[in-house]
Parts: structure tokens; sequence; C-alpha cells
């Protein structure tokens, strides 16, 4: 893939091994346990690129945040921990993108989404499927996302399109029951998300 290599790849690799670490490294410690072991992202070395790479996952987090609070997403999560192998990871994305249809809103709900998942996978004293987990969803983000993404414009383009992101688009999606979640999540951070777009295109003159 031409853009495997790309910047908008690093950014997503930055971004779903960043949100997998996070939440991994929070369950260890409440299980009293050594986190599983998880490749390193590639450094990203362009203060805006990685300003961009700490919105995206603010976002990412404000979202996940919201979604906590709602048991069926979270009885869907648990039942995925009961597959106990990589089925959980397919069985997931088949959830999150059932009609094949493709936008950012999905996109950082997946990433949420195999957070949340490895997290679960730990506390079920589960630890080294959450390796496998996180390679199927690193190669499938490349395989069939990473061209859409580029095709967009880059991850840049998310923020003016996630401010603006209506879930009327998730609506056939067996995830849409969490419209509400999203939208008012998305509702409160769509001025930061616009400003940070700004900061980001037009960075101030040292």
């Amino acid at each position: 893939m031409a853009c495997e290599a790309s910047l908008d790849d690093q950014i997503g690799e930055a971004l779903l091994i960043g949100v997998v670490r996070h939440k991994v490294m929070s369950a260890a410690a409440k299980v009293h346990s050594a986190p599983p072991a998880l490749p390193e992202a590639r450094p990203i070395s362009n203060c805006q690129d990685q300003k961009l790479v700490e919105q995206l996952a603010e976002t990412i987090k404000v979202i996940g945040d919201r979604l906590n609070q709602d048991k069926s997403f979270n009885d869907m999560i648990d039942g995925l921990v009961k597959v106990a192998d990589k089925r959980s990871f397919w069985e997931l994305v088949e959830k999150v993108f059932t009609d094949g249809q493709i936008n950012w809103g999905r996109i950082i709900v997946l990433f949420y989404s195999v957070g949340k998942l490895s997290a679960k996978m730990v506390l079920a004293c589960l630890p080294t499927i959450v390796s496998d987990i996180l390679i199927l969803s690193l190669d499938y983000f490349r395989r069939n996302l990473l061209e859409w993404i580029c095709k967009m414009g880059g991850w840049m383009h998310s923020i003016p399109a996630l401010a603006c992101f209506s879930f009327e688009q998730f609506s056939s999606s067996s995830l849409s029951k969490y419209s509400s979640y999203f939208g008012a999540t998305l509702a409160f951070t769509g001025g930061l998300l616009l400003g940070g777009f700004i900061v980001l295109k037009f960075p101030r003159k040292s």
C-alpha cells in the first residue's frame, strides 16, 4: 500500500498503541499484575503532528468515558471477552463496520473499543491475547482503513469532521443505540477540536 509508511500510518499506529497501552496499564494495576508486553510506536518527531496525536487521543478518551456509562456497550465487550481468542477482534469489527461503511467516528470508536477489549482481557487473566488483538488491529487499520484516511486528506482532516460529526451517519450500525452518547460528546468537544485544528493548521511563528 502506497500510504503504508506515511505519516498517517504513524499517527494511526501511535493512537492505537497508545489507547491500548493506557487501558492495559490501568487494568493491570487493578489486578496487581505486570502488563503484557506491547510494541512501541514509531516516534513522531514533528511537534505539530504530536499535538494532533494528543488531540485525537483526548477525543478517544472523552468518547470512551461516555461509552463506559452505557451498560449495553459494556455487556457487548464482556461478551467478546468470553470468546477469549482472536475471533473477539473480528466480532468487534463486524459490530462497528456492520454495513462496510467507513467514517471518522467509526474509526475512533473502533480504536477505543480495542483498548477496552484489551483491558478486559487483562482483567480476565488473559493477557497473552492482548498482543494478538493489537497486532490484528494494526493490520486491519493498515489494510482496511489507512487508504480511506489518505483519501480523506489524512488525520488532520479528521478534526473538523469529528467536530461536525453526526451520528445519523451511524444509524445503520449495530452501535447506533449509542448515538446520543456520541452526539453529546462530540458536540461538547467540537469547539475544542476546531480550535486545535486552527492552531495546528496555522501555528504561531516564533
